[in-house]
């Protein structure tokens, strides 16, 4: 089957891998749609976290597609099925994992990072974490459960309160799916933070009641019309991104942190900064199968658009500029999917 392959970080290859078996548990599925995420860029520079990838890997951790083969004791899966796929591979047998908790399994095997994932024609995975997609969901919309699952979690945690006021730093993906996330507390104000003028249009798209490449601590502050944001969410990458959500919360607000940094980097802070500001910190590991089976609900009864999120298709033959168009952000873009 033809697929994209991280040999070794920054080299990637278009090109042909086995197809997968189907083994006991397992089915096979035919990939339909496969989103492109910041995450996979650290996969290919290789500067995720210790143990979060494991190379040679094909990468793709948010796809859809139809089961074309079922394994032994599958019963819950038939041939033709829609599906979306969590990720995660919990071992379920550690503390963390008979608490619900898969996404911190101490062994952290997952689909597209450790495992081959759906940048490729086909994949295996365990028919335990493949989810039914209703008949008037498409496929392509369907591919953005998998983000918005963790920002569903996210915001779900933080728990805004109706006509608060929130601040999304970084518009890409996971910001445009905070602003839709969002409306569903009936905010008073959504400020979206992004250095990329270009994502204005998306910004407006996604529902953001402001959009701004201003960042200057003071002068966000004084946009909340407050002595800061009620909520703070850093969907951005790096230690600034994550400093300036510090420095424009409220006293008693909410971070909500889903933004990666590689392990080197460092945020400063003052030692008192939480006892004086008596903040209140969620850092987001992913997401839960509660928070995904809850965001295919919303996604299949109408209560959370996202498909029109997605700003631009490429077939797999074509990764590298689907690639450039999430890297060089040179002009409007949401979520960029790899077509099957």
């Amino acid at each position: 089957m033809k697929a994209i392959l991280i040999p070794h970080p920054p080299e990637f290859e278009y090109t042909t891998v086995p197809d997968p078996d189907c083994v006991t548990g397992e089915v096979v599925i035919r990939t339909a749609y496969c989103g492109i995420c910041g995450t996979d860029l650290d996969i290919l520079q290789g500067t995720m976290p210790e143990n979060f990838a494991r190379y040679p890997v094909v990468p793709g951790h948010e796809w859809t597609g139809e089961v074309v083969e079922v394994g032994r004791g599958v019963n819950n899966l038939r041939i033709g099925d829609r599906v979306s796929v969590e990720g995660y591979l919990p071992c379920g047998q550690c503390p963390r994992c008979r608490a619900g908790n898969n996404n911190l399994c101490v062994k952290h095997e997952q689909i597209g990072m450790t495992r081959h994932g759906g940048l490729a024609e086909f994949v295996a995975a365990p028919a335990v974490s493949c989810h039914i997609v209703a008949p008037h969901v498409s496929l392509d919309e369907a591919l953005m459960v998998e983000p918005a699952s963790t920002v569903v979690r996210g915001i779900e945690r933080a728990n805004p309160g109706e006509g608060s006021a929130a601040a999304v730093i970084g518009c890409g993906a996971i910001g445009l799916i905070a602003a839709r996330v969002l409306a569903r507390y009936s905010p008073r104000a959504v400020l979206g933070i992004d250095l990329a003028a270009s994502q204005a249009s998306m910004a407006e798209l996604a529902g953001f009641t402001e959009f701004t490449t201003d960042i200057q601590a003071t002068t966000l502050k004084d946009r909340s019309g407050s002595d800061g944001w009620d909520l703070v969410i850093v969907a951005a990458p790096g230690p600034k991104a994550l400093e300036l959500g510090f420095q424009i919360i409220r006293p008693g607000g909410a971070l909500v942190s889903i933004g990666g940094s590689a392990d080197s980097e460092r945020v400063d802070l003052a030692a008192n900064y939480f006892l004086t500001r008596d903040v209140r910190v969620e850092g987001i590991l992913g997401y839960s199968t509660q928070s995904w089976t809850r965001t295919l609900r919303l996604v299949a009864e109408g209560q959370l658009k996202l498909g029109d999120l997605i700003s631009h298709r490429a077939p797999l033959s074509d990764f590298r500029r689907a690639l450039d168009l999430t890297v060089s952000r040179g002009e409007p873009v949401g979520k960029v999917a790899i077509c099957f």
